[in-house]
């Protein structure tokens, strides 16, 4: 998870949250770029933290490169309230650092019934309760109608949003949580899915007040146009085994990619060792197992499951970045990139060679 902050006057706090997509890419809440519009300057974002006042080792810290706010937000009623935050430098995943895995469109979330919730926002709203520590809660989400009815949100739900909490009031998103994510899965599966993105709600924990949320997967297709377009450094992405595709209150405050490793083959002239790096070669290429600076792909395409699944590996360049986790892969088009093949080219070359010797 990414906690979007701004420099203050005592130093920098958590404005927001946020979800991180890719190594480059951050999925935040539309209305939390209202004031970094103006001061892009003073922001941050900081990753791999749990307590905000003491980043180790383990955190890393990005500025904002460039944002892109949904164009038909509407900040009066909060319609198309998401955004995403390129970062000014990838991110190295790690053990606190992943990238999110997001719900297949197929996928029913009213049937994922394991649902929690993240946030550096307030722990009370009266009286005012401040924490720099990471929290989390279970919450239950809430059928759409039910939560538009006339004692709940009266018509204020959009069809592009999710409602989770408690009917009688309980754990509940606050200020400062907006942007989070919000994550379910089934109870026997074993990958939570962010399903939405916290937007706006009532009073904090209190009956009929629930959070709202930024269904994702009403802008799933939205997120790949934006972060493939070209005027947003446009990746050339190929893969191989890949399936076809009122009283409100603003809540502020992978496909692997494959990374070749170079080996030193200087001192080598003999034909066996040439032959087993060129084998080397394509299990990199082709083996579900292979390894990178990348995070390993845990999002099988539109299916729940409590094994690991088969690693699905894509190409490309996109400032060396990776754009999507394994859920949204379904957008890239099967078939081999040219770079990729010039490689194949290669390898066949030399083996002919070596056979010809």
């Amino acid at each position: 998870m990414a906690s979007i902050q701004m420099l203050y006057k005592d130093g920098y706090g958590s404005a927001c949250g946020g979800v991180l997509l890719s190594n480059r890419w951050v999925v935040t809440a539309a209305h939390c770029l209202s004031d970094l519009k103006r001061y892009r300057h003073l922001a941050r974002i900081v990753l791999g933290a749990r307590d905000l006042t003491q980043l180790g080792p383990e955190t890393q810290i990005r500025t904002i490169k460039q944002w892109i706010q949904h164009e038909d937000f509407d900040h009066k009623t909060h319609k198309n309230d998401i955004a995403l935050i390129r970062l000014n430098y990838p991110v190295k995943f790690s053990d606190y650092i992943q990238p999110a895995c997001l719900p297949p469109k197929s996928s029913n979330v009213y049937k994922m019934d394991d649902c929690h919730i993240a946030g550096w926002g307030l722990l009370n709203e009266k009286p005012r309760t401040v924490t720099t520590m990471l929290q989390e809660a279970t919450v239950e989400l809430i059928d759409r109608k039910r939560c538009n009815s006339s004692d709940w949100y009266n018509g204020g739900i959009h069809d592009d949003n999710l409602c989770a909490g408690y009917e009688q009031g309980g754990p509940d998103v606050c200020m400062g949580d907006s942007g989070g994510p919000l994550m379910c899965k089934r109870k026997k599966a074993g990958i939570y899915y962010v399903v939405g993105i916290v937007s706006w709600g009532g009073l904090c924990g209190q009956p009929h007040s629930n959070g709202v949320y930024t269904s994702v997967q009403d802008f799933e297709q939205w997120i790949f146009n934006k972060t493939s377009s070209p005027k947003y450094h446009y990746m050339k992405a190929t893969s191989m085994n890949i399936s076809p595709p009122s009283n409100q209150r603003n809540i502020e405050g992978n496909v692997e990619s494959v990374t070749m490793e170079k080996n030193d083959s200087s001192h080598s002239n003999s034909t066996g060792s040439i032959f087993n790096q060129i084998i080397s070669f394509f299990k990199m290429i082709f083996s579900p197992h292979g390894k990178s600076d990348h995070a390993e792909n845990l999002c099988r395409n539109g299916q729940e499951s409590t094994e690991t699944p088969p690693v699905e590996i894509t190409t490309g360049m996109m400032d060396r970045e990776t754009i999507y986790n394994g859920c949204l892969s379904s957008h890239a088009p099967a078939m081999l990139s040219g770079q990729a093949m010039a490689h194949i080219l290669v390898m066949a070359c030399l083996i002919a060679l070596i056979i010809c010797r």
